[in-house]
């Protein structure tokens, strides 16, 4: 048993007596598992619970997600966001995201699911990637070390977990393509872990609303860089400022690299203070003329 099984069990066999009782009520099972545990599930259609996980839910998009799902559809960021999303917030934190707004019906479906399944598969949110498991991380940031860990979602409708097909915890990801979006999400995912992990952390309304801007509109964020004093304000390689000009995906990562060294001063980045505050300055002006509030629905 390693160290950090101990420290999760620990955790686990501490929590009080409403904790427990959340826990015993809880879909996830609360087990430690790593990259190399092993499962059998199976999902596929004919499956007698197909679909049933996608309704009734709460599925927030990371910036990938709303990458992924709009260029999918052929929308811009802020038409899918207004017609797809309402906004809410990261759960032991302030930060604002994006959630997935479901249909209006009996059951509270996803808007992408019909009874033969995914209408997106192929670009599908991240959360429905990972389902049946989820990924936490325990890490230590005054050491910056950090072990992933998963865990096990399992409802009673579900019926793949009965089928005989057995995977590790990284044979699924890779099999379901979520490793990808982890890899794009990564400086993303180290904010929002350290968000809520340090508890104490005040953003600035500006702050929250350049998180917010950041993680969900690329579009936005594009401008800001190539439309504003944002290359001066910086001092960036010729060839990064080309592939950010010529792939929207090294422009995605570059965004969330420079959202983690603006809001925690991790990372490499040469900075000029005075045309970086012009910049932020321009862009946010230009963002609230442009886009409509969201309040959660």
């Amino acid at each position: 048993m390693n160290r950090d099984k101990n420290g999760f069990d620990e955790k686990l066999s501490g929590a009080d007596e409403d904790v427990a009782g959340e826990i015993k009520k809880s879909v996830i099972v609360p087990e430690y598992f790593t990259g190399q545990s092993r499962m059998n599930f199976r999902c596929y259609p004919g499956i007698g619970c197909f679909t049933r996980c996608c309704s009734g839910i709460k599925i927030l998009l990371s910036p990938y997600d709303i990458y992924a799902l709009k260029k999918r559809l052929g929308l811009t960021c802020a038409e899918f966001l207004s017609t797809y999303t309402y906004q809410s917030f990261i759960e032991k934190s302030m930060l604002p995201i994006p959630v997935l707004k479901m249909k209006d019906d009996e059951n509270n479906s996803c808007p992408f699911v019909t009874s033969e399944g995914c209408t997106v598969y192929t670009d599908r949110p991240l959360t429905c990637r990972y389902y049946p498991i989820g990924m936490g991380i325990m890490k230590q940031y005054d050491k910056k070390t950090g072990t992933n860990f998963f865990i096990k979602v399992k409802e009673d409708h579900c019926l793949g977990h009965n089928e005989d097909k057995e995977w590790t915890i990284d044979e699924w990801r890779a099999d379901q393509g979520s490793d990808v979006y982890d890899e794009v999400n990564n400086d993303w995912m180290e904010v929002v872990l350290k968000a809520k992990t340090l508890g104490t952390v005040e953003f600035s309304p500006k702050s929250l609303e350049l998180f917010y801007m950041v993680s969900s509109n690329l579009d936005d964020f594009k401008r800001f860089v190539f439309e504003s004093n944002f290359l001066k304000a910086y001092k960036i390689e010729p060839g990064v400022v080309q592939k950010m000009q010529e792939d929207e995906i090294e422009l995605l990562k570059f965004s969330l690299s420079w959202l983690r060294f603006t809001l925690f001063g991790e990372g490499d980045f040469i900075v000029n203070e005075d045309a970086r505050k012009q910049a932020q300055e321009k862009i946010m002006t230009e963002r609230k003329k442009r886009q409509p509030e969201t309040t959660e629905g």
